[in-house]
């Protein structure tokens, strides 16, 4: 894959330009894949870091890595350190409850449950409710329009309004795999009920991975979820003294119950 070329040495958790994090989460039946992603001006983005948590969603020490993971304060070279604003964690699967128990507990986080819609035409951001047992908040998302948008952006070959960045250090999870999964499907138009349709298929055969694909879209939407001011985030960091540390999101501490073995902290702010 042409990324996997010009994947670039980054001089600290954070390059400069990234204003803002996010990230996305996709639970398997042994396992959460998940992505942090940097956004700056004209949505151009960084790969931060895709990793994957060993551990069967219904344990409560799966769910206090990912949470361990999300506090995790990434630092530029200055010292300056940010948190993920936003998640959107897939509901999709096996774990529905579990995933919506988590989510529901860290709400004031921005950690929000998703669930997938395909087919053309649907935004993004589609829709949103809440679950009748545990009253957690969760999102539509328009998933085949945010992954065109992804493969759109990935084409792009300066860096600009759009570019994604990926680093080289293969710590942060950007291998070969990661690019196979990143361009693990394609839309194809198919006859549907006699109409010519846009429908989304894996290539190389079902068993193909696509993880790094969905979590990209997950942590892209939990973006357009944001109302994000470039210049007023921009203008924010410079402000701020070297060390320091923010989550670009109005989470106030909260003491919380232990739920799921997570002890939610809070971010700063």
């Amino acid at each position: 894959s042409y990324l996997l070329e010009r994947r670039e040495e980054y001089p600290a958790d954070l390059p400069d330009g990234v204003l803002i994090l996010t990230a996305g989460v996709d639970v398997q039946d042994d396992r959460l894949e998940y992505e942090i992603v940097g956004w700056g001006k004209g949505e151009q983005s960084w790969g931060i870091e895709y990793g994957i948590i060993m551990g069967k969603p219904d344990q409560d020490s799966t769910w206090q890595m990912l949470s361990d993971k999300l506090d995790t304060v990434w630092r530029f070279e200055n010292g300056l350190g940010l948190k993920v604003a936003c998640t959107f964690v897939d509901s999709g699967g096996h774990y529905t409850s579990e995933v919506y128990k988590f989510c529901k507990a860290n709400e004031y986080r921005k950690i929000f449950a998703i669930k997938g819609k395909g087919g053309p035409g649907y935004p993004l951001i589609y829709s949103k409710g809440r679950s009748k047992k545990e009253n957690c908040l969760y999102f539509v998302l328009g998933v085949d329009g945010g992954k065109a948008k992804i493969l759109s952006r990935l084409s792009i070959k300066q860096p600009g309004d759009g570019y994604c960045h990926f680093p080289l250090d293969e710590k942060r999870g950007y291998d070969q795999t990661y690019f196979k999964g990143l361009f693990s499907e394609r839309p194809r138009h198919k006859k549907v009920n006699g109409q010519i349709k846009v429908v989304w298929e894996k290539i190389g055969g079902a068993n193909r991975r696509n993880e790094p694909l969905d979590v990209r879209n997950y942590a892209q939407a939990a973006l357009a979820l944001l109302p994000v001011n470039f210049d007023a985030l921009e203008k924010r960091l410079k402000s701020m003294a070297p060390g320091s540390e923010y989550a670009t999101n109005t989470a106030q501490k909260q003491p919380q119950k232990r739920k799921y073995g997570v002890v939610n902290r809070g971010i700063r702010v």
